[in-house]
Formats: structure tokens, sequence, C-alpha cells
């Protein structure tokens, strides 16, 4: 049976996007400094005059989160560079979420190493503009990383989404446990315990050091570290976030009040899930094409 040459040209075409796709992704590991520990990310090249954008996911999840590939997936599109690093949460080339039971021995100051390496690892590559998205506890993090800076990140801008804070009360976080972990600091004791802590409830298995590292992000901290920002910061919201029943919706009137230029995304909840991710995609599209 005899192929028209239009059809030849057609099917050449399909297999030959079939086997560059539209994008090459490449698994990148890193050597934590300090550590032993070894960070992987995926990093997408895109267009040399564009900036490259560093992707950091939310509590315990990795860089295969729905809502970090479905950002990444939307700046690829657009010809941007990505990096989605997973941290290593003290798990050498950790590929998976953590479960809340699981022995958390891992700190803010930790994860604040992976980040600035993996900046610097971009800044290596030749990317003078970089800009920083982070999503849900991500974007704490990233906020805390341009704050502890001792050295010039050189970033252009910075996007958080769903930003919220991680000590509260009304979070679930106990004065018992905050007392029983300082004490426990203080008496050089490392033996892990069960402490509320976000969605893990009573069963958040970390260590004293761990569990305290990370709650120097609270209310207070978030709020003023946006507006000690040096560089343009955005913040992207959803109206139906449900973590406003623990927080109060006064918390997007105070992020409003803040410098960072807030966006709300009407009907989204958390993750920006169904028709959302669209909003979510061409509002951050928006913004890099302004940095």
């Amino acid at each position: 049976m005899k192929v028209s040459p239009l059809k030849s040209i057609i099917l050449l075409s399909l297999l030959t996007l079939f086997i560059n796709g539209p994008v090459q992704a490449e698994n990148i590991t890193l050597n934590v400094p300090h550590s032993n520990l070894k960070a992987d990310a995926e990093y997408v090249a895109g267009d040399a005059d564009k900036s490259a954008v560093l992707i950091l996911h939310g509590f315990l999840t990795t860089n295969r989160f729905h809502t970090v590939i479905s950002m990444a997936r939307a700046l690829q599109d657009e010809g941007y560079t990505t990096l989605a690093p997973t941290l290593t949460l003290n798990i050498s080339k950790r590929q998976k979420a953590i479960k809340c039971n699981a022995i958390h021995t891992h700190s803010l100051e930790d994860d604040i190493i992976e980040i600035k390496a993996w900046i610097k690892w971009l800044h290596n590559k030749g990317y003078q503009k970089v800009t920083l998205l982070g999503h849900s506890s991500g974007s704490q993090e990233l906020l805390a990383t341009l704050l502890t800076d001792t050295e010039d990140l050189n970033i252009n801008g910075a996007i958080f989404t769903s930003l919220f804070y991680l000590n509260g009360e009304e979070l679930g976080i106990s004065k018992q446990d905050i007392e029983s972990a300082t004490q426990a600091v203080s008496k050089g004791l490392t033996r892990p315990s069960k402490y509320s802590f976000l969605f893990c409830k009573n069963n958040y298995y970390s260590t004293p050091n761990s569990f305290l590292s990370y709650l120097k992000l609270d209310r207070q901290y978030v709020t003023e570290a946006l507006d000690k920002l040096t560089i343009p910061s955005y913040t992207i919201m959803g109206s139906a976030d449900q973590r406003y029943q623990s927080v109060g919706q006064n918390w997007l009137e105070v992020l409003e009040k803040s410098k960072t230029h807030l966006i709300m995304v009407e009907g989204a909840n958390h993750f920006f899930s169904s028709e959302h991710e669209f909003d979510l995609q061409d509002h951050i599209i928006d913004i890099v094409n302004t940095l």
C-alpha cells in the first residue's frame, strides 16, 4: 500500500513532535551545601532572553504536585525557563510526598540553604534574571529566603500563591506543644514527639528543633516581611480558599494593605483547581511579562 507524499510529511511531523515533545525536561541533581544530601529538580530551558522562574512546592509535597506542574507548563509554553526543585527535607533525592507520621528532622534553615543553592545554580547557568514563584507554604519559605539573605541573590521579582502563615492558635498550633518543644531544645533533647502542625493534627512526628524552626513564619512575620522586600512582589489568592475559615477573611485586608500587589481569583480554592487553573496561569504570565 502506497502512502502519499502529503501523508508522509504529516506522519513524519507527528512522529517528530511525539519524540521531541513540546519541551525537553531535564532532571538536575545538586549537592546540598554543608551536608551529604543530594537534591533533585526538574529543569526546562526556555528562551535565553527571558527570565528563569524557580517554582517551589508546598508543605511536604514535591515538584510533581499538580498546582506546581500547571504553573510550570504555562510558563514553559510562553518560552520561560523553569526550575522546580523538590526540597529534600533531609531525604536525599526525595521523590515522594512525606506523611505526617514520618520522622521529621528537617528545618526551615535547611530548606533556605537548598533554595539559595538552586538560585545560585540558575545564575551559574547564565540566567541574569530569576523570578521566584511559590505555592502555599512554598511562598512563605521563599519570602523567608529573601529576608534572611546575606548575599545578593539577584532576584527580579517574587510571586506568592495561596500565601498564609504557619503559626497561630487559629491554625491549631497549641501553646503546650510550643512549650514542650522549647523545653526539650533547652535540655538538648532531640527525640521526636507528636505535634499538631497545619493539616497534621496531633500526628506530626518531629524533632523539637524541626517543629519550632517553622513557627517563626507567623502572621506578623509574613506581613512585615512583605513590607521589607526591595523587589516587586505579587500575591495571588483564591476567594474560596477554605483556610479563610481558620485565619479569617480579614487576612485579605492585611495583604491588601501591605506592599505586595494582591490579585484575587474569584471562586478558586487553595490549589486553583478546575477552570481556575487557567486564571492562575494567565495572572502568572501577565506578571512575569512585566518583570
